[in-house]
């Protein structure tokens, strides 16, 4: 690769260059620059006021098809290696026995696309690699340790998930965070607790300060080279509301500074979200959450029960990404001002150099689990190809939604139904039965009565996109069902020709032919389209361990081609209720099924080759004390992708310009650090940018860069 070669792109506007004369191949240039200008306009929305600072304000208020709330409270915090630790408070945090289950009314059919036994006798572990090296994450246990340099969390389950940016990786828990060293594991600060991050923000009453609940999620903005973060929280003394918490890092260090938002998502009128999870896309940080009812009965009526473990559906929001990128407190979110059917969906998140078509909306993908739901339009939806108040055919189907967002104009804003997809039937895999008590199809494990939940009734984290050099894009997605008389994972690929529609490219049930269950699973693909899908595996006959299977691009369509172990747990989860005998200030709750909630399969942005995954087990049998493991690994078959990166530098007035906005090719990219510098990893070819600050205006222009080459380009503004 050629270090430090400076690029030589067309002076841009506002800045001095030489002149020249009209021609055909300049007015071809002009258009293609103001074409990237304009989508630019269209990804970024107006102008950011840069400046980060508290905001009172905290009115939802209905703008034509969405609801747009603004955060309660934003800033910059100093660097995280500098913030003061905060201690969880003594106490035992345990989820509800078993998750809260989606309104689902199942039909079971033959799954006929479970992994067939000829496959299966070909497999070899040897077809995936082993590990490159693993090693422990955070742990859970008891809450304000003795010992100061280490924080073990409350409860379960853990709801482990973990990302992997150019150096760094990042894992999430249930009450805390800590930041590796990719390649070798060694710690680089933490854990810490999640309400560290927010130890001094607002007053000292704010949601995100004190009132953490947990479902923490970690996501890397690859385009960006940032970090986002989030978890929900309950705001003090409002007993009907959730706040969500999300914090963007300032550079590519999660370490360092973070711009952090509170946003307040539910009020008595409205629904309380559980079970958010994060996509990123160009135009916005998108979330789904699955909602519940928060209404109270009017004064002096009865109401009927609320059905005990019964969520409502689910919702999608998106947030400002352009704004929160530079911290900017006027950053909304949107989101649909009713919930969209009963099936639980995940949003598109980001995978690769190449991003998504210029102005394309997010992808938000579900599995019609629910059979004969009725799939009219929420209120503050639109839905398309689907007849309202009409039920459904009881056949299976992979559904997505567009979610298009209109930062300058919420009216123009819409989630729209774009396709259902015919999938293969499937059993379901129940956890529990209609009295809420265990059923004999819970995860069993080695020496211990007590069952896991699978949490079968939902997509698993993460929905995977990705854009390949041929202009085919891939959703990767995953479920638990039932296969073979244990627990497998359905595993399917939705796949697009822009501008055709997304079909099914390929699906499966991974169930070899044993007696393990596998489930809680996580999904991703490389650059060459070869994928890993990571899960934990269980039986009578072994304590929960940590697995994962895959497949070259080159294998047959629908077949995993072997499993590896990343780690094998030496322990089960029990449950041990408190006796009222002995503690008459017990009080005694139902056995503790949680497993998960989720794992996280990701792909590490500077080779794209290398999967990282993260999930939990036991050391030793107990009830809280939960480890996590962190692994790598890499097929042999990989290489790296054809790029190119472009070192920005851009100057206001002779100085450094932070926080100036960048478009690539019409695609909101990144922000310029304190220094005025961003870089971006761009396929090798000519691409056009456009960059924007609201104090100096835009600048464009274009450049060209080879694979292997590092470009400079530095637009001015005068």
């Amino acid at each position: 690769m050629k270090n430090n070669s400076t690029s030589q792109p067309i002076p841009p506007r506002g800045s001095s260059g030489e002149g020249g004369f009209f021609n055909l191949r300049v007015l071809i240039g002009l258009f293609v620059s103001l074409t990237g200008v304009f989508l630019a306009l269209l990804g970024f929305g107006t102008f950011s006021n840069i400046s980060a600072q508290s905001n009172t304000a905290s009115d939802g208020q209905g703008a034509g098809q969405m609801k747009v709330i603004r955060a309660v409270h934003s800033d910059l915090s100093r660097p995280l290696r500098d913030q003061p630790r905060v201690w969880p408070q003594a106490r035992e945090r345990r989820e509800a026995h078993v998750h809260l289950r989606l309104p689902i009314e199942h039909h079971d059919r033959p799954d006929p696309v479970i992994q067939s036994s000829f496959w299966q006798q070909q497999m070899s572990a040897l077809a995936v690699p082993a590990p490159i090296r693993q090693w422990a994450g955070m742990a859970g246990g008891i809450c304000n340790p003795v010992n100061p340099n280490r924080i073990l969390t409350c409860g379960v389950p853990p709801d482990t998930n973990g990302a992997v940016g150019k150096t760094q990786y990042v894992q999430m828990v249930n009450d805390a965070l800590q930041v590796f060293d990719k390649f070798t594991g060694t710690s680089l600060l933490g854990p810490i607790s999640i309400e560290s991050v927010w130890s001094d923000f607002g007053n000292s009453f704010n949601a995100c300060r004190i009132g953490g609940e947990g479902d923490p999620i970690v996501v890397y903005d690859r385009l960006a080279d940032r970090w986002v973060i989030s978890q929900f929280a309950k705001p003090h003394g409002l007993e009907e509301s959730q706040d969500e918490c999300i914090a963007v890092s300032q550079t590519g260090d999660a370490t360092g500074a973070w711009y952090r938002y509170d946003f307040r998502l539910t009020t008595i009128e409205d629904r309380l979200q559980d079970y958010p999870k994060l996509g990123v896309w160009p135009d916005g940080y998108y979330m789904s959450a699955v909602m519940g009812d928060t209404s109270r009965c009017p004064p002096g009526e009865e109401c009927p029960p609320t059905p005990l473990g019964v969520l409502l559906g689910a919702k999608p929001f998106v947030f400002d990404r352009a704004k929160m990128l530079v911290g900017d407190p006027t950053a909304t979110l949107q989101t649909t001002k009713g919930i969209i059917g009963k099936s639980f969906f995940l949003p598109s998140d980001l995978d690769g150099i190449i991003p998504p078509p210029a102005g394309d909306p997010n992808h938000f993908v579900a599995v019609n689990i629910a059979a004969g739901e009725v799939e009219a339009p929420a209120r503050g939806a639109k839905q398309e190809n689907a007849a309202p108040h009409v039920a459904q055919s009881a056949a299976r189907l992979y559904k997505v939604w567009n979610f298009h967002v209109d930062w300058n104009n919420p009216a123009n804003s819409s989630f729209t139904l774009r396709a259902d997809i015919p999938a293969a039937d499937f059993t379901m895999l129940s956890c529990v039965n209609e009295e809420e008590e265990r059923d004999s199809k819970c995860v069993p494990q080695l020496g211990v009565p007590d069952p896991l939940d699978a949490i079968s009734d939902r997509l698993m984290f993460r929905n995977a996109y990705r854009r390949f050099p041929d202009g085919r894009e891939s959703m990767l997605n995953n479920f638990t069902v039932s296969a073979n008389s244990v627990a497998g994972i359905r595993w399917f690929e939705l796949q697009r020709l822009h501008p055709s529609g997304w079909t099914l490219r390929q699906q499966s049930t991974y169930a070899p032919l044993d007696s393990t269950w596998r489930w809680m699973g996580s999904i991703a693909s490389d650059n060459q389209g070869n994928i890993a899908l990571g899960f934990s595996a269980s039986s009578e006959t072994i304590h929960p361990q940590i697995r994962y299977a895959g497949r070259l691009a080159t294998d047959p369509l629908n077949n995993l081609s072997g499993e590896q172990h990343l780690f094998d747990g030496t322990g089960s989860q029990v449950d041990r209720p408190c006796d009222p005998d002995d503690d008459p200030e017990c009080v005694p709750e139902p056995p503790q099924y949680r497993w998960g909630d989720y794992s996280d399969m990701t792909v590490d942005p500077e080779d794209d080759c290398t999967f990282y995954y993260t999930n939990e087990y036991y050391k030793k049998t107990s009830e809280f004390y939960w480890k996590t493991r962190i692994g790598y690994f890499k097929f042999a078959q990989c290489t790296s992708p054809n790029k190119a990166i472009v070192h920005f530098i851009i100057e206001g007035r002779g100085t450094p310009l932070s926080n100036a906005l960048v478009s690539i090719d019409g695609i909101p990219y990144g922000a310029t650090l304190p220094d005025g510098t961003y870089d971006a990893v761009l396929p090798p070819g000519s691409h056009t940018y456009a960059i924007s600050n609201p104090a100096f205006g835009m600048l464009t222009g274009n450049f060209a860069v080879t694979s292997g080459e590092t470009a400079v380009v530095k637009p001015t503004f005068d």
